[in-house]
C-alpha cells in the first residue's frame, strides 16, 4: 500500500479512532457519566491531537526524504498524487465532541449563529460563493468539523506535460516495480508489488525497515463458505495504537446511558409545536432532507429518499438561501431550548464522554510510546536531512 492509497489507509485509522467505542467492552472499565468523564475525554483527546500532528509531521518528512533520492536520480517533477501532505491535526478541532451526536440538540448559542448546521453542506453550491465566504468563519468550520479552507486539487500539469515515458520511469524508480497500464489516465504504479525503489530507501532511512500491518481474517466474507485467510499490508511506519479501536456504527451504548431524558426532548418537541419529530437511533431527525429540500429543491426532486418520512415543511418557503438559514436557525433555538429543559445535550455529553473515556483510557500508555517513538525517528530524519 503506497502513495494515495496509503494516505487514505491511515485517514481511515484516525477518523475511526475519532468516533469509536468498541474497545470498551474488551477491557476498557466502565465509566460513568459526569463532569470528571468530560475533563478525562478532554484530556484524552488532547492526546489524539498530539497524534495526530505527529502523523502529519511523519509524512511531511517522509515526502522530503523521498523526494531527494528522486531528484538524486535525476527526476525534478513529481506525481502530485504521490507528494501531497496532509492535515490530519485539523481533524477535531472541536474537541472530544467532533463525532458526538449532539447536532438535534445544539447549544442555545450555536442555534442562534448556525442552526443545525445544515446549511454548511449547500452553501458550497454554485451562486453561493460570496455567501460561503461569509458564513464559513474559522470558527463554523471548527464547530462542524470542516477544512480550513475549500478542497483544491493538486496541479497536475506539470506531471501531465512530461509524458507517459517518464510517469513510466519516475513511477519504476520510486516503486522499485516497473508501471502499469492504467485504463484512466497515464501509467501507474503496481501496488501489488512489494515495495522497492525510493520509497523502500526512504523508509529505511527513517525507520530501518517497512512496517506489516495485520488486518486479520475476514471469515467467509463473500459467503462462499471458505475461510478467506488473514490479510496484512505494508505501512511506511507503525501505526497509532488508535487504529486497535473498533469503530460503531449505532449509538447503542449511548442510548441505554440515558434515563428518559430522550423522552422528555420528545415532549418538549410536542408541546412546543414540533409533533413528528423523533430522535430515532441515530440522535438525528431528518433535518438534512427537511432544510435540504428547501436549499436545494432541483437536488432532492431528482435524488430524494424515497420513502423516508420527514415532517411536513412550511407552507411559506423562504426563495433564498439567507431566507432558508434564518427558518433553520430558529428551528435550532427551539430544540436547544428543549435539549436543555429534558437535558438531553447535558446527558449526550456526559455519556459521549464516558464512551470515549473507555475506550482510549486503556491504550494511553501505548499511544504515548508510540508517540515518542515516532518523534524519535522525526529527529532522525531531519538529521538526515541536514547532513
Amino acid at each position: 500500500m503506497r502513495g494515495a492509497a496509503a494516505v487514505a489507509a491511515i485517514s481511515a485509522v484516525f477518523a475511526a479512532g475519532a468516533c469509536s467505542g468498541g474497545a470498551a467492552e474488551e477491557g476498557g472499565a466502565a465509566s460513568e457519566p459526569g463532569s470528571d468523564a468530560v475533563a478525562e475525554a478532554e484530556r484524552l483527546y488532547q492526546i489524539l491531537n498530539e497524534s495526530w500532528a505527529i502523523e502529519d509531521e511523519l509524512l511531511t518528512i517522509e515526502l522530503r526524504v523521498a523526494k531527494r533520492c528522486m531528484e538524486d536520480a535525476g527526476f525534478q517533477v513529481h506525481d502530485p498524487a504521490v507528494f501531497q501532505e496532509t492535515d490530519f491535526s485539523s481533524y477535531g478541532t472541536a474537541g472530544f465532541l467532533t463525532d458526538a451526536p449532539v447536532r438535534a440538540v445544539p447549544t442555545p448559542e450555536a442555534a442562534e449563529e448556525w442552526g443545525f448546521g445544515v446549511w454548511t453542506e449547500f452553501v458550497g453550491n454554485p451562486g453561493n460563493e460570496e455567501l460561503a465566504e461569509e458564513l464559513l468563519t474559522p470558527e463554523a468550520r471548527a464547530a462542524f468539523n470542516m477544512p480550513e479552507g475549500d478542497y483544491e486539487a493538486p496541479d497536475e500539469s506539470e506531471w501531465d506535460a512530461e509524458g507517459e515515458e517518464y510517469q513510466s520511469e519516475w513511477i519504476e524508480a520510486y516503486t522499485g516495480s516497473p508501471a502499469i497500464p492504467s485504463d484512466v489516465k497515464g501509467p501507474e504504479p503496481d501496488f501489488a508489488a512489494p515495495m522497492g525503489g525510493c520509497e523502500l530507501e526512504m523508509v529505511e532511512t527513517i525507520y530501518g525497515e517497512p512496517y506489516t500491518v495485520d488486518i486479520g481474517g475476514e471469515g467467509d466474507s463473500d459467503g462462499d463458505g471458505v475461510e478467506e485467510d488473514d490479510e496484512s499490508y505494508t505501512a511506511t511506519h507503525e501505526p497509532s495504537p488508535v487504529a486497535e479501536i473498533e469503530d460503531f456504527e449505532d449509538y447503542g451504548n449511548l442510548l441505554a446511558r440515558l434515563d428518559g431524558e430522550d423522552v422528555a426532548f420528545e415532549t418538549c418537541l410536542i408541546d412546543s409545536g414540533y409533533e413528528g419529530w423523533e430522535l430515532g437511533d441515530s440522535f438525528y431527525p431528518p433535518l438534512w432532507e427537511y432544510f435540504g429540500s428547501m436549499y436545494d429543491p432541483a437536488y432532492f426532486e431528482q435524488y430524494g429518499e424515497e420513502g423516508l418520512e420527514v415532517p411536513e415543511a412550511p407552507e411559506e418557503i423562504p426563495g433564498d438561501f439567507m431566507g432558508v438559514l434564518e427558518l433553520e436557525r430558529a428551528m435550532a433555538v427551539d430544540f436547544a431550548a428543549c435539549g436543555r429543559e429534558s437535558g438531553l445535550r447535558e446527558a449526550i455529553v456526559q455519556g459521549w464522554a464516558a464512551i470515549l473515556v473507555e475506550a482510549y483510557q486503556p491504550l494511553e500508555t501505548d499511544i504515548v510510546a508510540w508517540q515518542e517513538k515516532m518523534q524519535g525517528h522525526l529527529d532522525d530524519a531531519q538529521d538526515y536531512l541536514q547532513g
